[in-house]
């Protein structure tokens, strides 16, 4: 629903925040309606002036959440087609954790865990939110295995599947050990197969530190 002023668009975005931050804390069916217009300060005929349901406000939390993710930005995400640009990209993941970005999980995952069975609409959303990560990726290494960077044994679009369920993985882990341990590995990991898989690296031998699991290509 259009807002026609600027204080109308500051009500709104007030209670789509509030809202996203306690359903990201405490899930979308621990917070009630009354929850969110109780801590973003705002009356029901405000909510329901900007929202025709509980369902509808959730139905927003995606692009919510994906504007918040400094990961999720185009301006990483346009230059996965080499080497750098992909470890900037993982380089940044572990960068939000520090910050605190997923003291609580990936919040597209959370939602993903909690309402894939509860909403066809809001499951199909996520399928392809995940998707678009997943594209994003194959079209970057199938940009580096065309300039001869990767192996000609590389398949792109299963390796970034394998990437987006790893770290969608590890945050889940991270969030249940209240550690960046398993985010760290994971990344440290897919580090090490990225430059095992390209032209010129080596998959003989045993792995010199970190103990580094190698998945030669």
């Amino acid at each position: 629903m259009k807002t026609k002023s600027a204080r109308g668009a500051s009500t709104r975005q007030r209670i789509l925040s509030t809202a996203a931050g306690l359903m990201y804390k405490n899930g979308v069916n621990g917070t009630s309606v009354d929850d969110v217009l109780h801590a973003s300060g705002t009356g029901k005929s405000q909510f329901y002036h900007y929202f025709a349901s509980k369902d509808a406000l959730v139905q927003e939390l995606v692009t919510y959440h994906l504007s918040a993710l400094p990961a999720a930005q185009e301006s990483l995400l346009a230059h996965l087609g080499t080497l750098p640009g992909l470890e900037a990209w993982l380089d940044q993941i572990l960068a939000d954790y520090a910050l605190g970005v997923y003291a609580e999980g990936c919040p597209i995952g959370n939602l993903a865990s909690e309402m894939s069975g509860q909403s066809e609409v809001l499951r199909a959303n996520l399928q392809a939110t995940f998707g678009y990560w997943e594209a994003c990726l194959t079209q970057g290494l199938m940009q580096m295995k065309a300039a001869g960077t990767l192996r000609p044994s590389v398949v792109p679009a299963e390796l970034a599947t394998f990437w987006v369920a790893a770290i969608e993985g590890a945050l889940l882990l991270a969030k249940t050990e209240r550690s960046a341990g398993p985010l760290t590995v994971t990344i440290r990991q897919i580090k090490s197969y990225l430059h095992l898989s390209a032209v010129g690296g080596s998959a003989k031998g045993k792995p010199k530190r970190h103990g580094m699991l190698t998945f030669c290509p």
